[in-house]
């Protein structure tokens, strides 16, 4: 026993040199902490006003078909404006356009909470004001992304992309149950007014960032001609192409899953709002301890392979969850879809950030968003599914149909699993 008292402060101080030292690691660098701190602040209030407005749909309308369409609403500028989006990263001063998104968020929110506390909220409204907050996501994700490469380099980028991850899939735990906790309380009105505030302090935080012009000059061409060369620029290389091929698919067919979420609970499951915001949150839950697990390694030596296997573990999560019928297995199930979440999230940004050059990194980017964009078509397609033969039933087509596209990808373009290890 009294080896062991005299061995504790030692594995404490080993302990602690690895969290910080090498987990953290990112955090060393100056900045880094406003844009991690506002990326939760930022992904806790889309997910809370996501499921907020989500519920209140599903309590209003009783429709899974409605509900799938706050989703749709949310992703249809990635599909729409994400080559645009990509390119304004390398135009334009990336922390101007990080400081704008927060303020047009705040006014969109702000709007939309005024309309639900004055019973005036109607289903075109959300048509209107949740396709504006989309349209801040689709100029937030490049810019950021990009600015961080700028800020950290190629050296620490995984470190810094997984702590991003971190946040955010902290994020994806708090804003779900905080959602499903305050709308009995304050209803939607008082949890969007909330939410305006939230992004009034993440524009705080990121006044205290430096200015952030592209590092290269982009060319002054029209901007047609640009975004042809962005897209003629990720074909050429295969291991972009590699990634927007499954980010697509995941998009269509596996991540449409979250707007059902809501559905399954309360219809299924037969919970309330907490229980199923709990829920929702557990898929929060595992990728944000994976995340944390990718951020803790010194380097992940095989990125391709990693992006594939949470890709496939998330489309195989979901089929499972789609014939549960128990609370807890859901939940478990949920967290494991997580889980391989993150490997897919982490890695996709990753390669992309690592294979493109410095002039073409946000219109690299910019076709990632326009692979996500996809998001919104499945979003469409479950929703009509759930409408259509009930929503566990479309959860088990389009997820088996997801596993089946990624193999098919596999088998006709291996390079990103042989060359992702390269990188």
């Amino acid at each position: 026993m009294h080896r062991l008292r005299r061995m504790n402060p030692h594995r404490a101080a080993r302990a602690r040199s690895l969290i910080t030292g090498q987990t953290l690691r990112a955090f060393s660098t100056p900045g880094f902490w406003r844009i991690w701190t506002g990326s939760m602040v930022w992904y806790s209030a889309r997910w809370m006003d996501l499921f907020v407005l989500q519920w209140q749909v599903l309590v209003t309308t009783d429709s899974a078909l409605q509900v799938a369409l706050v989703g749709f609403y949310r992703m249809l500028p990635m599909f729409v404006l994400g080559l645009f989006t990509g390119l304004i990263a390398d135009r334009f001063d990336r922390r101007t356009v990080l400081l704008f998104a927060q303020l047009w968020n705040a006014a969109a929110s702000a709007s939309l909470g005024i309309l639900a506390l004055t019973d005036r909220l109607a289903l075109w409204h959300l048509a209107i004001l949740v396709t504006a907050l989309g349209f801040a996501w689709a100029l937030d994700m490049p810019s950021r992304r990009s600015y961080i490469y700028d800020m950290i380099g190629p050296r620490r980028v995984v470190n810094a992309m997984a702590l991003d991850r971190v946040g955010m899939d902290g994020a994806k735990m708090l804003g779900p149950a905080l959602g499903g906790l305050l709308w009995p309380v304050i209803g939607t009105g008082g949890c969007l007014l909330l939410l305006a505030i939230g992004y009034m302090v993440n524009f705080y935080l990121y006044l205290g960032v430096p200015p952030a012009p592209p590092a290269r000059a982009t060319s002054p061409g029209p901007v047609m001609r640009n975004l042809a060369e962005g897209v003629a620029y990720a074909f050429r290389n295969p291991v972009i192409l590699g990634v927007l091929a499954i980010t697509a698919v995941m998009n269509l067919l596996g991540f449409p899953y979250q707007q059902l979420a809501p559905v399954m609970g309360k219809q299924i499951l037969e919970l309330g709002p907490q229980l199923t915001g709990l829920l929702v949150s557990a898929d929060g839950l595992g990728a944000f301890a994976s995340s944390l697990l990718i951020a803790s390694r010194r380097d992940v030596r095989y990125k391709g392979r990693l992006f594939v296997i949470g890709s496939v573990l998330l489309m195989a999560a979901v089929l499972a969850f789609s014939i549960s019928r128990q609370y807890l297995l859901s939940f478990a199930l949920f967290a494991l879809a997580g889980a391989g979440l993150a490997g897919f999230a982490t890695m996709q940004a990753t390669l992309i950030l690592t294979s493109a050059s410095d002039a073409m990194r946000g219109r690299a980017m910019g076709a990632l968003m326009l692979a996500i964009g996809f998001g919104p078509l499945g979003t469409l397609l479950i929703g009509v599914l759930a409408s259509a033969v009930g929503a566990p039933v479309a959860l088990t087509l389009t997820a088996g149909a997801g596993l089946l596209l990624l193999v098919a990808i596999l088998s006709k373009a291996p390079t990103l699993w042989r060359l992702g290890a390269a990188l």
